[in-house]
């Protein structure tokens, strides 16, 4: 089972820092940016779906690893599912009638990625060393 979830979150790490760092900041400098932010939302919900659906995933099968992956995967999917039904649909909501509070958003929904990115690349190495 540890090795499931280690693959199971480290793809997800992968598929994040790939996402976070490479595919939506090209789009950014390849495409208008109000085309690059079309796409970018449209994969948001998927790519976040994805996170959601791993960290509960690493939570019911991690109860039997020990307190640290579940408390870890616990947080994990609270920030998931608080990103997929709070802050997407604000940000998106403020971007046509108020871009300053959209920007705002969307420095929130960066530093909850990277956290949650954070907390998978934990889990990760917590089940290496198991």
């Amino acid at each position: 089972m540890d090795k499931f979830l280690l693959f199971i979150n480290s793809a997800y790490f992968g598929l994040g820092v790939f996402f976070s760092f490479y595919v939506a900041p090209t789009l950014f400098k390849l495409l208008a940016k109000e085309q690059a932010g079309s796409v970018v939302e449209r994969v948001f919900p998927i790519y976040f779906g994805i996170g959601l659906a791993a960290s509960l995933l690493t939570l019911v099968l991690g109860l039997r690893l020990g307190k640290a992956i579940a408390f870890l995967a616990l947080i994990n999917s609270v920030m998931h599912a608080l990103h997929l039904l709070y802050i997407l649909p604000t940000a998106h909501a403020l971007k046509a009638v108020d871009y300053q509070a959209f920007m705002k958003w969307h420095g929130v929904s960066m530093a909850t990625n990277l956290t949650s990115l954070l907390i998978t690349l934990i889990i990760c190495v917590v089940l290496i060393r198991r």
